[in-house]
């Protein structure tokens, strides 16, 4: 495919193009968290990786107790209500490097 048009300008592609996101990956994510559980992360930063990397929208597909209380702190931080630090402990305590390693191998 020709990256110019016939006019000569760039070819920008369909609005619904740049709406088309990569799928998300398990296997990302559970490197990005466990980069702050081993402290090379600083606990913002993280929390922008795993935001990026749609963690949130993982969280909201799957069902039980644990999900959901990610799910709420998460929904927190998001509000400027708790601290990035409370929300990954919170991730930590609910197994999400557990849940990320069984969506990865599935």
């Amino acid at each position: 495919m020709n990256w110019r048009t016939s006019r000569g300008s760039p070819d920008v592609g369909s609005l619904s193009s740049m709406d088309e996101r990569p799928p998300v990956s398990p296997v990302k994510l559970l490197h990005q968290f466990n980069d702050w559980v081993e402290e090379t992360e600083l606990p913002g930063r993280t929390m922008a990786y795993l935001k990026t990397g749609m963690l949130h929208e993982v969280l909201a597909e799957q069902e039980g107790e644990a999900a959901a209380t990610m799910l709420d702190s998460w929904n927190s931080w998001e509000k400027g209500s708790v601290r990035p630090e409370v929300v990954l402990e919170v991730l930590r305590t609910e197994e999400l490097p557990k849940l990320l390693a069984s969506l990865a191998e599935s």
